[in-house]
């Protein structure tokens, strides 16, 4: 209301609708849901489309979403553009000072003193059952931890060609892991630019191809980076960003079917609905004729850098089918099978009452022969049937490895899930019973959750940061190094996944460990069979997943998250988001490109 009176226009503005509950004025703070976008007003009544329609509601119950861009516009017009830009760096600053660990480590301090104290003595906490507690006001010290170690990264079948460093490195020394068994050494690669941005292409696609001279990281450029042959890019134009126009070359191509397409897009394809967006609607297309797409922005193939492309390369070689590391199996007479559960909420829109769906996507990690491999199928299924659909690929991933690899009767198979929620009991007795009926292994399994949401927050007092890129200013003071992790219990272990030294600028503030918790049955569940079935080694099974960081191939960074989550993740998400496109059909994606990682 107030903004509308000052002559703010507010069309076209997100808003939030507020309804304060009878008896709690002043008591409570009010309902706020996010209802949609101004279209008009009229009498200080303003008609909103939402997800049900266009819908009228009093200004006076409205208020505009604080996004930056909401805030900067109000600023604009309440003083000027200049002050505006004051204002809001300065801000900023303020909130990167807020999010330094220096800082919020004396917050908290300052906290538990003012709520867990009085004065000098613990304030002592009781019930009515006579039970009470202190709280300590300075934070648990914890010693139980391991040394995880950086697992060692191999690029050829005997194991001789090793790098303990970091991925790049040696694959910039030995090529790939399957450089001698690659059968794509002369890839063909449609390429479609619009015809205004053929000069920035061309120039684009030839630094990726043969590299940038006196680069750190990307001399040598995809093709003897990744020792091929020769790459043939075959450059096809369109005249506008339209959907009619890509699927028209794509349709009409009659050349030798592609390895690979690489198409620029414009910026402002990020901001589309899923529905209306184009870049969903191009890669269903090509992947349902089995060809792995590369999207590049219309912004970096103007302006790009050796961090871009060598990424880049490594996503397009692992697209093509290619493996270009391995990572050594932990040494064991168990045979081991490693499944990752992920899962994506879709939103029709983010206002409320919008459409969602919970997609959960499964991949398969083998483990044999000192190295780790994608498996066959790629599913993604409604939340409902997940389990089901688990249960299907558990047991073709059993019977297929079992002859695969010779497994004998009597043959101990680990079963080791990261999952991406707690089990529920119901599970595990299904999961058993499973077990139970596999009769020729003797199988041991365990569920793992993997997760960022959690109240623990890891400090290091000793850790005065790192400078960055020549600077002087530090940056990480009091964030443990990467790998530093805690064992909270015999079940649960928190790993801090970036340290200062991966942290890019203060604008991370401070960054949360992930926990790791091993997964039993809770409450009254009784099933003295079942603990013989589970697998308790928390200090292995914390080690495979700080490994497993390592096996991205999105990036030569390690990740935060293991590769089984990260693919499941972004299997689910990208399926789910195609399901609506008319003729999508998923099972293409488990015949020729079922080895390549077409979601990168």
């Amino acid at each position: 209301m107030e903004l509308s009176q000052e002559g703010f226009d507010l069309i076209d503005f997100e808003v939030l609708h507020t309804e304060t509950l009878p008896g709690l004025d002043n008591i409570l703070a009010p309902n706020e849901d996010f209802v949609g976008v101004i279209k008009s007003i009229s009498d200080n009544i303003a008609i909103v489309s939402t997800n049900d329609g266009d819908e009228s509601y009093p200004l006076n119950e409205l208020f505009i979403r604080k996004t930056r861009r909401n805030i900067q516009a109000y600023l604009n017009f309440a003083i000027n553009e200049q002050k505006c830009d004051q204002i809001l760096e300065a801000v900023k600053q303020e909130r990167i000072k807020k999010q330094n660990p220096v800082s919020q480590l004396a917050e908290i301090n300052k906290i538990a003193k003012h709520l867990f104290s009085d004065g000098d003595n613990p304030i002592l906490f009781q019930n009515r059952d006579g039970f009470c507690f202190k709280v300590d006001t300075s934070p648990l010290q914890v010693q139980n931890s391991m040394n995880l170690q950086t697992p060692t990264f191999i690029y050829d079948h005997a194991g001789t060609k090793k790098n303990n460093i970091n991925a790049d490195m040696g694959l910039s020394n030995y090529g790939p892991y399957d450089s001698i068994s690659f059968d794509i050494k002369n890839p063909r690669i449609i390429s479609i630019c619009h015809r205004a941005k053929r000069g920035d292409f061309t120039r684009f696609l030839s630094h990726l191809k043969d590299g940038i001279a006196n680069s750190r990281y990307f001399q040598k450029g995809l093709l003897k980076k990744y020792e091929l042959q020769d790459i043939n890019f075959d450059i096809q134009e369109i005249s506008d960003y339209g959907l009619k126009d890509y699927l028209s070359i794509i349709s009409n191509y009659d050349n030798e079917k592609p390895h690979l397409a690489i198409i620029e897009i414009p910026d402002r394809f990020k901001a589309l609905s899923d529905r209306d967006n184009p870049y969903y609607k191009i890669k269903a297309k090509l992947l349902s004729l089995e060809i792995p797409v590369q999207f590049v922005r219309s912004s970096t193939i103007s302006n790009y850098t050796e961090y871009i492309l060598n990424p880049l390369a490594l996503q397009i070689y692992a697209k093509l089918g290619g493996t270009p590391w391995v990572l050594p199996a932990q040494r064991s007479v168990d045979r081991e099978i490693v499944i990752g559960i992920g899962h994506s909420w879709l939103r029709s829109t983010i206002y409320k009452g919008a459409e969602s769906s919970r997609v959960v996507g499964i991949t398969t990690f083998m483990s044999s022969d000192g190295q780790y491999l994608l498996g066959d199928k790629v599913k993604d299924v409604p939340y409902e049937s997940y389990f089901e659909e688990l249960l299907k690929s558990l047991k073709s991933s059993i019977g297929r490895l079992s002859d695969e690899y010779a497994w004998q009767e009597g043959d101990t198979v680990r079963l080791i899930f990261h999952i991406f929620k707690p089990i529920k009991n119901v599970e595990f007795g299904v999961i058993s019973q499973l077990v139970k009926e596999i009769g020729q292994f003797n199988i041991k399994f365990a569920f793992v959750t993997i997760s960022k949401s959690h109240p623990s927050i890891l400090f290091d007092t000793s850790q005065q940061g790192e400078s960055k890129y020549g600077s002087h200013q530090i940056i990480g003071k009091y964030i443990p190094k990467r790998g530093s992790n805690v064992f909270i219990d015999d079940e649960t272990c928190l790993v801090q996944m970036l340290g200062a030294r991966e942290l890019k600028t203060a604008k991370h503030g401070m960054s949360t460990p992930i926990q790791i918790k091993i997964r039993k049955p809770q409450g009254n569940y009784d099933d003295p069979e079942l603990k013989d079935l589970m697998f308790y080694d928390l200090n292995y099974i914390t080690q495979q997943i700080y490994s497993f960081t390592y096996l991205s191939w999105r990036g030569f960074l390690p990740r935060e998250e293991p590769a089984t989550m990260l693919y499941s993740n972004l299997i689910s998400r990208l399926l789910g988001k195609m399901r609506h496109i008319p003729e999508w059909d998923a099972d293409k994606l488990n015949y020729t490109l079922k080895r390549k990682k077409w979601f990168l």
